[in-house]
């Protein structure tokens, strides 16, 4: 970062894109739509649209970038665990804690610069080679959360980006994941369909906001196995299999039927944060652990599967251990 603007309204009316360009001459307007793309530029501490129209007194904070340094750069301290190569594709099997791209607070230690550094054609990999957003997510088609891990397919070329996002889009990909959530769900397996977006009391999170504004979210989930700690917590191993991508989809549906992703630090409960903390989890247990996707030339999809990383497995080892003679009888309940 260069250095950190603030600005308070005192006439209402206008776009906060035109407004910070007239306020600040020595940069361009596609350059506040980049900052506020990447959540660098917000008004009242919120992420906001270029086309937002101000409000009086609203706050709007800038944090601008060294347009000098502002380009990526490789990164080789960043773990790369690849599952699958060929001439068109890297999958990879990310860590958690690992941002995807570059965003705020986060220019050169995410995925893409540590793609960079193992395969440099890759910045090749965008969209629109104008736009500074797109030739900083080179290879990117889609994403999981920075705590989220599991598999991620990554463009080599432009050719395989578009034929990749093309089936991203028509939602015929099979993305299925793992989460460790507090609770017994009273049904084994069901389909939740909500409708995602800001939530209009804190644009932080996310919330069912209804048809009219919201995107639908549809999640299939199967419960794979249950536990029952020592002081008879119950905590369930659950599959969600997405049908959509909505953001935070699993973790707000989860926590909307009253059985949070343990360690979720957004969406989780008094309870699920006290058994987080016991367990010694400091981020939400999710693991995309299945991508059924077609290769670009191919004709059949291909599958490719991320093992559990290390914390992940520290904790089942921990239930596991744990005695479960009232589970039958629980069960039941």
């Amino acid at each position: 970062m260069k250095h950190k603007e603030i600005i308070i309204i005192k006439e209402a009316g206008d776009r906060v894109d035109k407004i910070l360009s007239e306020n600040f001459p020595d940069y361009s307007r596609n350059y506040f739509a980049k900052l506020i793309k990447l959540k660098l530029a917000t008004v009242n501490d919120q992420p906001i649209r270029s086309s937002y129209i101000l409000k009086v007194n609203d706050t709007i904070e800038i944090n601008f970038l060294d347009q000098e340094n502002d380009q990526l750069e490789p990164a080789s301290n960043i773990p790369l665990k690849i599952i699958y190569e060929d001439k068109d594709v890297i999958v990879v099997n990310k860590d958690p804690g690992i941002v995807v791209h570059p965003a705020a607070g986060h220019a050169q230690d995410t995925l893409v610069n540590a793609l960079l550094q193992y395969y440099p054609q890759i910045s090749d990999a965008v969209y629109d080679k104008d736009s500074e957003i797109s030739v900083l997510r080179p290879g990117i088609v889609h994403r999981l959360d920075k705590d989220t891990s599991g598999v991620i397919i990554v463009a080599k070329n432009r050719r395989a980006m578009h034929s990749l996002s093309r089936q991203i889009q028509n939602r015929t990909i099979s993305k299925k994941y793992l989460a460790l959530c507090l609770g017994w769900p009273k049904n084994q397996e069901n389909t939740l369909i909500n409708h995602l977006g800001r939530s209009p009391k804190n644009r932080k999170l996310i919330a069912d906001i209804g048809q009219e504004k919201g995107k639908e979210a549809i999640s299939n989930y199967q419960v794979k196995k249950q536990y029952l700690t020592k002081s008879n917590k119950k905590i369930s191993l659950i599959e969600f299999d997405i049908k959509t991508g909505r953001t935070h989809q699993i973790r707000v549906q989860a926590s909307m039927i009253g059985h949070p992703v343990l360690g979720d630090q957004f969406y989780g409960n008094k309870t699920s944060e006290e058994l987080s903390q016991k367990l010694g989890i400091n981020r939400q247990m999710l693991h995309a652990y299945e991508l059924k996707i077609t290769l670009p030339g191919n004709n059949k999809a291909t599958p490719f599967t991320a093992e559990l990383p290390e914390d992940f497995e520290a904790v089942l080892k921990q239930l596991a251990s744990w005695p479960a003679d009232q589970l039958a009888s629980l069960q039941a309940e």
